[in-house]
């Protein structure tokens, strides 16, 4: 007759999964106070707003223009069908610029542009 052997359990190569119960939760964000005026939603933050100008959503871009002077400053966002968004902001800023690409879902820097700072009122 052969001999038999026990089989023995071996020790796992790989940690076993973690239950549901095991694994870390992220902490989660604060939920934001959403605002509608038409198409525009406003999104509040502690500390910070958003605001997002839906009318302007799948028109075709014909350019952008910024323009400042002493007391005035203005964005101006030209669509191809001769609308325009148009932006004024107050005095005492600096103006940070970025062109950038999000298809992959990660933000790429194509170009920046030199910072604008608005002009003083004294000269």
């Amino acid at each position: 007759m052969a001999a038999l052997e026990s089989k023995r359990s071996s020790r796992r190569t790989q940690p076993a999964r973690k239950t549901a119960k095991q694994r870390r939760r992220l902490p989660s964000l604060p939920k934001p106070i959403i605002t509608r005026h038409g198409k525009t939603t406003i999104r509040r933050y502690p500390g910070r707003r958003f605001h997002r100008f839906e009318e302007a959503q799948g028109k075709p871009l014909d350019y952008i223009e910024f323009f400042t002077t002493g007391e005035y400053h203005s964005i101006d966002v030209c669509f191809q069908d001769k609308t325009t968004m148009h932006f004024v902001i107050e005095p005492g800023f600096t103006l940070e610029t970025d062109y950038a690409d999000w298809k992959t879902g990660n933000w790429r820097r194509i170009k920046r542009w030199p910072l604008i700072r608005s002009q003083s009122r004294n000269p």
